[in-house]
């Protein structure tokens, strides 16, 4: 479009040069028309100076589109790879899955115990991200009461740790159904909020946010007591944010400032909403 216009430009700019190249010519032509060729010239030139200021308005919007995609796999990147080793019966991504943090996090930490912090939202890429849509989809739980497994630590940890290595190969529609069915056949496990949340994050990472606020809800609706909530809680703000739904962002996002004030999930929430408010959204 704008080499169009700006092939128009150097015709009309042609025509003008040789108006006034032919003295003779120039004194026959009509004034009027030379005045429409000028104004000709200038509205050209007006509607290629629009024309590249929407291609950088495009352009600006498609880096953020791009950098949004990133943190949501840096997000879960940083969650996974902070793992701490565990013993015994401890599960990974249970009471020891807390990240890495850097210096002026730690304090945040230390006043709300048990509370991994969310995606280190401005952060470096990790991970590209994903050129095709996610073939990751809800699953359902035909006859889950008909599934419950006999009570068994060791059966247990290795049905978690089979999902949860998914989740950390990447894996996310096979760590979906692995924490899926995990929930279905364990639901009093000791590692059944964990598995929740990370349910969660499998689809809120593959851009399945109706699927990821329903697996968050349900976090804090059957495990309101979870080390996981506050994070899920951030969670439910960031795919309402996703989906556009920016009442439903806002509250929850205020609610993580007001319920865990001075920690690193209320500085990523904040951030959140600044940006709400940049974007105008309130």
């Amino acid at each position: 479009m704008i080499l169009v216009r700006k092939k128009d430009i150097g015709m009309a700019s042609l025509a003008l040069a040789m108006l006034f190249s032919a003295p003779a010519f120039a004194q026959s032509v009509d004034t009027n028309v030379v005045a429409d060729l000028v104004s000709q010239v200038q509205e050209l030139q007006d509607e290629v100076r629009v024309l590249r200021g929407q291609v950088e308005d495009q352009a600006n919007q498609l880096e953020t589109l791009r950098q949004r995609q990133r943190d949501q796999f840096l997000d879960l990147d940083q969650r996974i790879s902070g793992q701490k080793p565990t013993t015994g019966s401890a599960a990974p991504g249970a009471e020891g899955d807390t990240p890495v943090l850097a210096a002026d996090d730690a304090a945040d930490d230390d006043e709300l115990p048990g509370v991994s912090p969310a995606s280190a939202e401005d952060g470096p890429e990790v991970r590209p991200p994903m050129d095709t849509p996610s073939d990751t989809v809800a699953l359902d739980t035909p006859g889950a009461e008909s599934q419950l497994m006999p009570s068994n630590p060791a059966d247990e940890k290795a049905a978690y740790d089979q999902a949860f290595q998914s989740l950390k190969d990447l894996r996310y529609a096979d760590a979906a159904e692995g924490f899926q069915t995990f929930l279905a056949r364990y639901p009093e496990s000791e590692y059944a909020d964990n598995a929740q949340y990370w349910l969660g994050e499998s689809y809120y990472v593959t851009r399945n946010y109706d699927v990821s606020l329903e697996a968050f809800d349900d976090l804090l609706e059957k495990y309101p007591d979870s080390s996981k909530k506050p994070d899920a809680l951030l969670k439910i703000g960031y795919a309402h944010y996703e989906l556009k739904q920016w009442d439903q962002a806002r509250a929850a996002l205020e609610q993580v400032k007001e319920q865990y004030p001075d920690t690193t999930l209320a500085r990523l929430a904040d951030n959140r909403l600044r940006s709400m408010r940049m974007e105008g959204h309130y």
